[in-house]
């Protein structure tokens, strides 16, 4: 049978289109696409001990997710964001089209988010746990613990310092602080001494949704949230239909302004429109994408038929993909600048 794996490293608005190299967040990507099919296909095993019951699908989707967060470029594990505190508290979440789920919110130190709702759903009697019992939860689970200074990334501070002088709730990608010093480029470069973005690539949530030959269907989502949010606020990665939604036609999962998909509860109506509108995924998502406002974000997926569809209303959306038919991609804005890459 066929299958489809597709992932993001978020959506974006105020990324600089000819003013930073793409380059690494294209290859950060790839490889976190390949290691994710590779554990689809049966061609390698998954880096995390799996539960007997978890189908391809969800390993793969971990899998993915776990090379997203253990990569700083992203807004996830490593690279998360800090809250108004100067903290973190990332959340996540995981399901598959059979009813399982796992969620969690404001972890603190559990390096991979998305091994904490893995246990959540296959470990506890419970689908979704907050910190700190969430936290408690996963340590007792032997999960890997990290310092405060291993995701602590010197960029963060500067967004986090940049947006309480501004008053700002963002996504990282979307704060501006004023007119500094040149700064460095992902390419080398310099920004120049005008009001430029701070981020340089890292993105919003980080997300995997999968289809495996089995027709299991499955997605996974982790978030270090908005800078300087206010401690305690979840948006829409650990909610269920919200961030993300896997049913028996589609597994999808969202990116984006976390207060508007949790408004729409924009994956569950996309499968909701599947299932009872008759609608295919890309119809569905087009739809559902088209009632929020321009640059809310987007959403992934993926089909019975294995084909992935990406959806987006922002200006680009970090993204990759492959299908049993041979297609593969990495692209950063609208079209697809890197394909079969």
């Amino acid at each position: 049978m066929s299958w489809g794996l597709a992932l993001h490293g978020g959506s974006f608005n105020r990324y600089p289109r000819r003013g930073a190299d793409p380059a690494p967040y294209i290859k950060a990507l790839s490889e976190c696409r390949d290691r994710g099919v590779a554990v689809l296909t049966g061609k390698s095993k998954p880096s995390f001990s799996p539960h007997e019951h978890l189908n391809p699908a969800m390993q793969a989707v971990i899998e993915t997710v776990i090379a997203l967060e253990d990569c700083p470029l992203f807004n996830a594990g490593r690279g998360s964001v800090l809250n108004e505190l100067g903290k973190f508290e990332m959340d996540a979440q995981v399901m598959d089209n059979r009813g399982h789920c796992g969620a969690c919110t404001g972890l603190t130190s559990i390096r991979n988010p998305v091994l904490a709702a893995e246990r959540i759903m296959t470990k506890s009697k419970h689908a979704f746990i907050t910190s700190p019992g969430a936290e408690q939860f996963a340590i007792r689970e032997g999960l890997r613990t990290e310092s405060f200074d291993y995701f602590c990334l010197e960029e963060r501070i500067r967004q986090l310092e940049a947006a309480r002088e501004t008053g700002q709730v963002a996504l990282d990608h979307n704060i501006h602080k004023r007119p500094v010093a040149a700064t460095p480029t992902t390419s080398g470069g310099s920004t120049g001494s005008k009001a430029v973005p701070l981020d340089d690539g890292s993105r919003g949530t980080v997300g995997a949704a999968a289809k495996d030959a089995d027709g299991n269907f499955a997605f996974a989502l982790s978030t270090g949230g908005m800078t300087n949010k206010m401690a305690g606020r979840v948006g829409d990665t650990p909610l269920l239909g919200a961030g993300g939604y896997a049913h028996g036609q589609a597994a999808v999962c969202a990116t984006g302004k976390g207060e508007k998909f949790l408004y729409r509860n924009t994956c569950g109506h996309i499968c909701a429109a599947m299932e009872y509108g008759s609608l295919s995924l890309a119809d569905a998502c087009k739809a559902e994408i088209g009632k929020l406002a321009q640059g809310d974000g987007g959403v992934i997926g993926v089909d019975t038929d294995g084909h992935v569809v990406f959806e987006f209303n922002s200006q680009g959306l970090l993204r990759a993909m492959q299908e049993s038919s041979g297609k593969r991609a990495v692209a950063v804005w609208t079209d697809w600048e890197e394909t079969n890459f």
